[in-house]
């Protein structure tokens, strides 16, 4: 009788599974389906944070929490009004009091920033289910606010010089004035949310510059044009929103649900405006060429995962 071989393993049969290859390929569609490459639609834009769990969770646990912490900045600005009656050594006093409240509105909002930026990410992998609840630490939190602060400082430079040089020469209030500061808002809204795309994707803020975003812009083209739109008529509606929550509320209570829609109204504004922007790059991918893989900051997805969060 022959000694069996040194590689021979009699229990291997227990350790190997064979798979079929259409096994294989039926598991891949469902773990990675992906939007086609084409322009996105308005419609299934606005359905989209109302399609996973994780989108409802934000649009039903975080209101109420941001409700909380913004609240009390409504009544220190009905009572104190700094700005009309100049109490600023009272103002200085209760200051104290709002910052623990202030680190953690920014901790939530820098959280927000943060899933958003993954919404915008994962439909820009043309990935039709919501990204996976980013972690809450403090580096990421703060790497993904900084990432939106200089996007929107961006975006504020190319439309805010424009619209004071030209309210201090023209300075009227009508129709006039209405189009051209609203097609400087059109544009600076369109810069902010392409530099902020090219930050994200690219991991850096350096590619957040003009030179990219118009390069970018330029190649997408007319597409580029409902995605603008969409992003001016959510920032409208927010700026209208704070408005009327400052100064048209005649009741505590009206002020109270008003600020939860606003609230709801952001978020809900926010996904649809990043997906749409994410899907645009989406459908001109091969146009820009920014990435070809996902960001490292933007790792880990729910794909084929139908309301779960893991």
């Amino acid at each position: 009788m022959s000694r069996p071989k040194r590689w021979y393993d009699a229990d291997a049969v227990d350790s190997l599974r064979v798979v079929r290859r259409s096994s294989l390929d039926e598991s891949y569609a469902l773990e990675r389906w992906r939007h086609p490459r084409t322009a996105p639609g308005l419609g299934e834009c606005l359905l989209y944070p109302l399609t996973d769990g994780p989108g409802l969770g934000l649009l039903f646990l975080f209101p109420p929490v941001l409700w909380v912490l913004s609240l009390p900045v409504f009544d220190f600005v009905a009572v104190l009004q700094p700005l009309t009656k100049s109490d600023w050594a009272l103002g200085l006093m209760v200051v104290p009091v709002f910052i623990p409240m202030l680190v953690s509105f920014a901790m939530v909002v820098g959280y927000l920033f943060l899933f958003l930026g993954h919404v915008l990410v994962a439909s820009a992998m043309g990935e039709n289910d919501h990204p996976r609840w980013p972690e809450w630490t403090p580096d990421d939190v703060a790497e993904g606010l900084g990432r939106w602060i200089w996007a929107l400082a961006m975006g504020a430079a190319v439309a805010g010089p424009p619209a004071v040089a030209y309210w201090n020469w023209y300075g009227g209030v009508d129709a006039r004035s209405g189009i051209v500061v609203g097609a400087l808002v059109v544009l600076g809204t369109g810069f902010t949310q392409m530099a902020l795309a090219a930050a994200l994707m690219h991991d850096t803020i350096l590619a957040a510059n003009p030179v990219t975003v118009i390069v970018a812009v330029r190649r997408i083209g007319w597409s580029y044009l409902l995605p603008t739109v969409v992003a001016s008529v959510v920032l409208l509606g927010q700026g209208l929103g704070v408005y009327g929550l400052l100064y048209l509320v005649p009741r505590m209570w009206i002020e109270a649900v008003g600020l939860w829609g606003f609230w709801f109204f952001t978020l809900y504004g926010g996904m649809v405006t990043l997906r749409m922007v994410g899907l645009t790059y989406h459908a001109h991918a091969m146009e820009l060429f920014w990435f070809r893989r996902r960001p490292k900051w933007a790792t880990g997805t729910r794909a084929g995962r139908i309301y779960a969060n893991s």
